[in-house]
């Protein structure tokens, strides 16, 4: 079985992939991720909101933030579609409140990239969930965790993909000690995208951890908001709006 982690690291989509081998890469559009993996993805993950809503914020941003706690502001709170698809910086911030972060703001064409991929592509939508790295790696370490934006917070997170596939671990382990190195430029990874490959590593691993197979609303597998309710559901897409992580409380 193949699961695939998928992460934005500003100007393209970084893949890791686990299976019989693992593989790290990148792609340039959502669209040729799905085309590299459809025939043999059990599951996509990835990191970017699949699901807008209505009004107001998704339950499932609320829930990932107050899971992470000091670390809430790594989850942006995701507006709803009339929002996300307006161009212009200044209205998108007036139509929501006199609120929007530039964060959030320059993750709009992503969103609408994926948004509009799910909406066109037949079969997509069955196989790509959306999941949250540091969601993830809190769920394993039960607490969040220092900042990414440091050795000893990679090698951290790097420390716990062993939870999820000793293999996984093994090669994020020597990917991560060669680009420190300076090694050779190659698939578009460089130093500076060293997070953004342990990021989605931690997707695929989660995927592979938990068995996410094709979308079906009887399957039951660790997502949030954690209710014993379906979360609200997309009325575009026709999905839950939920977060996918590997399981286990966060202290």
């Amino acid at each position: 079985m193949t699961y695939v982690g998928v992460d934005w690291a500003s100007g393209l989509w970084v893949t890791v992939t686990l299976g019989d081998d693992i593989s790290i890469t990148t792609h340039p559009s959502i669209l040729n991720v799905w085309h590299d993996y459809k025939t043999s993805a059990e599951a996509i993950l990835v990191d970017i909101p699949i699901g807008l809503p209505e009004s107001g914020t998704r339950a499932c941003d609320r829930a990932a933030k107050s899971m992470l706690k000091d670390r809430s502001s790594t989850i942006f709170s995701v507006p709803g579609r009339d929002v996300v698809e307006i161009d212009d910086y200044c209205d998108a911030r007036e139509a929501n409140d006199d609120s929007l972060g530039s964060q959030s703001w320059w993750l709009f064409p992503r969103i609408r990239e994926v948004d509009v991929f799910l909406q066109e592509v037949n079969g997509a939508i069955n196989r790509i969930y959306e999941s949250h790295p540091e969601v993830c790696f809190a769920a394993l370490a039960g607490e969040s965790l220092q900042s990414k934006n440091s050795e000893a917070g990679v090698d951290d997170r790097v420390a716990l993909l062993k939870a999820l596939d000793e293999d996984l671990h093994a090669e994020v382990r020597e990917f991560v000690d060669e680009r420190r190195d300076d090694a050779a430029w190659h698939h578009h990874i460089s130093k500076g995208r060293i997070d953004d490959v342990v990021d989605a590593a931690v997707l695929a691993g989660t995927a592979a951890k938990i068995g996410l197979t094709e979308r079906d609303s009887r399957a039951d597998y660790p997502a949030l908001p954690e209710t014993g309710d379906r979360p609200p559901e997309d009325p575009m897409l026709d999905i839950p709006m939920e977060i996918v992580f590997p399981g286990g409380d966060v202290s």
